[in-house]
């Protein structure tokens, strides 16, 4: 039986910027677990370590100790391109001279769906799951930022990534799209029974989102609970003050 990702104290340290300078721990001994097909909500304030763990666990930041493993296997040695993880980040990060479809292609070299008819197939399943059916043939330079995300998440799920790593996708957006997007992706994510980790800020968007919310303060996990109790049960005073809520 899968187990998913385990991390296990897990230290992220950034060299001094200069000379006669400390270095910065942006990641202190941290634990984490996601269980396969959950989505889990890394929350917390900017500068706080999250998307320093998020890139370790995805192979883009080093450790300088702890343990990342996948169903127990030790991830350390296994290269970002091999982790079998997708990313999707705030800006999408689409290629302006291809179509949408041949954005969410792209996602599928080297797989199963890249061959033949059943890349078409793929493409066209993927954009109807994101509400975009349709626009196979859209210059991505046409598309609104809701609608780029939107090809985004498409192709981050096109080859059934086993982890999913969202970093603050939806944080370029304005207030109106990012609450209508939420909706969106949590509902994808469902559908599709995709394992996924998501870094956000926003109280409101992790809730919807995820069926657990990590809280992250100062480079430490220091609360993991389910999303429907996060506001009603703070861990600490910091906690509860970073959640806008009252102490426990």
């Amino acid at each position: 039986m899968s187990s998913g990702l385990q991390v296990r104290g897990a230290v992220v340290r950034y060299p001094a910027v200069r000379r006669g300078g400390e270095a910065t721990i942006a990641v202190d001994h941290v634990d984490l677990a996601v269980r396969p097909g959950e989505v889990l909500a890394l929350l917390g304030p900017s500068g706080c370590g999250k998307s320093s763990l998020l890139r370790a666990v995805a192979g883009l930041e080093p450790l300088e100790a702890g343990a990342l493993t996948w169903d127990g296997a030790d991830l350390t040695p296994v290269p970002v391109h091999r982790r079998g993880f997708g990313l999707m980040f705030q800006d999408g990060q689409l290629f302006p001279h291809r179509t949408v479809a041949g954005n969410v292609a792209y996602g599928l070299r080297g797989t199963w769906w890249g061959r033949g008819d059943a890349r078409g197939a793929r493409v066209a399943e993927m954009l109807d799951l994101v509400g975009l059916a349709g626009y196979e043939d859209r210059p991505v330079t046409t598309l609104s930022g809701g609608q780029a995300q939107r090809v985004a998440l498409a192709r981050s799920l096109a080859p059934s990534p086993r982890l999913l790593l969202l970093d603050e996708p939806l944080s370029a957006l304005d207030r109106n799209l990012r609450e209508e997007l939420v909706g969106v992706i949590g509902r994808v994510l469902r559908e599709a029974g995709t394992t996924a980790l998501y870094v956000t800020h926003d109280h409101d968007e992790a809730i919807t989102v995820a069926g657990r919310i990590a809280v992250m303060l100062q480079g430490r996990i220091v609360q993991v609970a389910p999303a429907a109790e996060i506001r009603t049960a703070p861990a600490s005073p910091q906690v509860a003050a970073f959640l806008g809520v009252p102490p426990a």
